[in-house]
């Protein structure tokens, strides 16, 4: 389980840099084609060792059919869904709104943990989390340079973190329906829904009718994406939420907000306001709050 639980935790120091960079490689590329460049790319590596070691035929076959496609399924829409929302967004200041609207996924987990998994959870903290979670993110919609304004709960920024937020709730059922069928089997299942995932976003690229522009620099992003936040942090998560302590990982994950909103501030030089800083810093908080209400004896 420690092993488990420490590529989880490696997971989420990747997983900080994808907003940001897939950002930039959705500005040159198209929104559909980098995500569906970077995914087919990890799957296809990942299907190809897995091929290799004579490993897919079985792991297919004797792999839980409900992990499979329950699995398969949330994980691509989670992967439209966030996407859509990074790429999509109208300027670079909304990606921020999706960053943190993303990063309710812990809270979410452990949400759903208690709910579908009967962990054990003390019901006012876990209410706390959700609400001061759900904040947060509403503190990220109505923020901009001139303040905090409600009218902008009603602009596009509130779209983009709805659509991010849907992102989320995909990821969470995510990882707690790997818990419950995918335990003991599916090692390497990540691979084919990556595969699977990319495959979708190839179909919306061409339905979408996206023009790419390949650059030094697309290529260098386009390998990093396919590499380090998509094909092993994916893994690695998958791995952790089968295998290791759930609660922990998920627990660990809400620093996540403020190292991805800080990467993206460095790397796309968003201006970024002081109460969007308060609104990732209320996501991270209530994520603390779920987790110290739930026990982790259950994970």
């Amino acid at each position: 389980m420690a092993r488990a639980t420490a590529l989880g935790l490696a997971a989420i120091v990747l997983w900080s840099t994808t907003v940001a960079v897939f950002r930039s490689l959705a500005e040159q590329l198209g929104v559909f084609s980098a995500g569906a460049l970077a995914y087919i790319a990890a799957g296809a590596i990942g299907c190809g060792a897995l091929a290799a070691r004579g490993r897919l035929a079985p792991l297919l076959r004797e792999s839980n059919p409900r992990y499979l496609l329950a699995c398969g399924l949330l994980m691509t829409a989670h992967t439209l869904l966030l996407f859509s929302a990074i790429g999509f967004a109208e300027t670079r200041v909304h990606v921020i709104v999706a960053t943190v609207a993303n990063y309710l996924w812990p809270a979410l987990t452990l949400l759903f943990s208690v709910l579908l998994l009967g962990f054990g959870a003390r019901r006012a903290g876990l209410a706390l989390g959700t609400i001061a979670g759900v904040s947060g993110v509403v503190l990220a919609i109505c923020s901009d340079a001139a303040g905090f304004r409600w009218e902008l709960v009603t602009g596009s920024s509130a779209t983009t973190a709805l659509i991010a937020a849907g992102g989320a709730v995909c990821w969470a059922l995510y990882s707690v329906a790997g818990r419950r069928w995918g335990s003991g089997s599916g090692d390497g299942a990540m691979a084919v829904f990556l595969l699977a995932a990319g495959l979708v976003l190839l179909v919306a690229r061409f339905l979408h009718g996206e023009h790419s522009q390949v650059t030094g620099r697309v290529l260098l992003e386009a390998g990093y994406m396919i590499v380090f936040p998509t094909l092993l942090a994916y893994v690695w998560w998958d791995i952790a939420a089968r295998r290791g302590n759930l609660a922990l990982i998920a627990a660990a994950s809400y620093l996540t907000p403020l190292l991805s909103v800080g990467v993206t501030w460095l790397y796309l030089d968003v201006p970024i306001a002081s109460m969007q800083w308060v609104g990732a810093g209320l996501v991270v908080a209530g994520a603390a709050a779920s987790k110290l209400s739930v026990r982790t004896g259950s994970a």
